[in-house]
């Protein structure tokens, strides 16, 4: 692969290790989720726990994690992706409440919160409004202090796995602050709390098997000590920084798993006597997004390492994302052209792989989104 003239061997076995227990785990059982559109809770047990243990990657090995750094989980992100993006997100939301906890939160905190990661609990991150989408500033999912706590009102969407979540990480602002980005803080919720409401599962045609919630909060009461006092909108914004990495590695996963599936078609499709890969018109596609694929992954891989040694990285993470989304949605699209026909044949996995990549692409934030970060950091820069 393209980076593993940079990976150490412990990361080189990581991937073999990760590799196997996906193909051995998970991979036999893409079919039943995709057709089922059901996340089997067996399977959510395995992930929870060792040797996957996908709920303590990042956590500190004070507080019983695995303290895996960016590259470690990008690497097991990208052997997930390959087999089932659906699975993606689950990985993607341990990271996000971790992160809130780990960045946010004060050591009583961390200990109580993120123990409970460690021995098995799910934790959820519910950031987006109902309204303003990826406008978080704009929030309007409100907390009124009280004398022993606050009170949350308002409405969250999309909310991953908030099924079978055991705590939220809700981000709202607080009522008496005037400033809307200085206003935002994060509470950590418990499942069963009354008012906080599952409204309704978000049906999407791809990621079957990943399951999201529009929430509600009516009169929701939490209590003095869950509130993550750190957690503003910047602490929101630098958690999906370094999230949004791994995500750009899932993309690559699916891409190169698409990529692969191409190649083979069209080295064992004959027509007139000959492979269809010996036609330059499948040739030349094929190479660039290889190409492509590999340079996705580079720049995804630095984010990783400016993540890893704590350098800003805000503008190289949206350029990861940005360009490992749309090189995901080239690959699919190539795979579709290639098997002709065959490409909307249920018994191939391209419909499939067309699915899940224009389902999953938004997540975390448009293309869009990534661009606007990309040009704000570089003209802020050349100011």
């Amino acid at each position: 692969m393209t980076i593993d003239v940079f990976l150490t061997d412990h990361q080189l076995q990581l991937r073999e290790k990760y590799r196997d227990l996906v193909k051995r785990e998970i991979t036999p059982r893409v079919e039943e989720i995709d057709t089922k559109d059901v996340m089997p809770n067996d399977l959510i047990q395995k992930l929870v726990k060792p040797p996957f243990s996908l709920q303590a990657l990042s956590i500190p090995k004070k507080f019983g994690g695995l303290e895996y750094g960016e590259v470690d989980v990008c690497i097991i992100a990208e052997e997930i992706g390959y087999s089932c993006p659906a699975l993606i997100p689950f990985l993607e939301i341990a990271q996000l409440y971790s992160h809130v906890i780990l960045y946010g939160g004060n050591e009583e905190q961390k200990k109580r919160f993120l123990g409970r990661l460690v021995n098995g609990d799910i934790g959820c991150y519910a950031l987006t409004d109902e309204g303003p989408g990826s406008d978080p500033v704009a929030m309007k999912t409100m907390a009124k202090t009280t004398e022993d706590g606050f009170i949350l009102n308002g409405k969250k969407r999309i909310i991953t796995f908030a099924d079978i979540s055991d705590l939220f990480a809700i981000f709202s602002r607080r009522e008496e602050d005037k400033s809307y980005s200085e206003s935002i803080c994060a509470f950590i919720i418990e499942k069963g709390t009354p008012g906080l409401n599952l409204d309704e599962q978000v049906k999407m045609m791809g990621l079957r098997g990943h399951r999201s919630f529009n929430l509600s909060l009516n009169n929701v009461k939490v209590p003095k000590e869950n509130i993550i006092e750190k957690a503003g909108l910047r602490l929101a914004l630098n958690v999906l920084n370094t999230t949004r990495i791994s995500l750009a590695f899932g993309f690559i996963g699916l891409a190169r798993h698409a990529l692969e599936v191409a190649v083979k078609f069209a080295s064992e499709r004959i027509v007139r006597g000959e492979p269809i890969a010996n036609h330059q018109a499948i040739r030349f596609p094929l190479a660039e997004i290889a190409t492509e694929i590999d340079a996705a992954r580079l720049l995804a891989f630095r984010a990783a390492k400016m993540d890893e040694n704590k350098i800003k990285h805000r503008k190289e993470t949206s350029m990861a994302k940005y360009y490992a989304g749309d090189v995901m949605i080239k690959s699919v699209d190539l795979a579709n052209r290639v098997l002709g026909g065959y490409g909307a044949d249920k018994n191939y996995p391209v419909e499939k792989f067309i699915r899940d990549a224009y389902s999953w692409i938004a997540a975390q934030g448009t293309n869009e989104v990534q661009k606007l970060v990309i040009s704000r950091e570089l003209l802020r820069h050349s100011k």
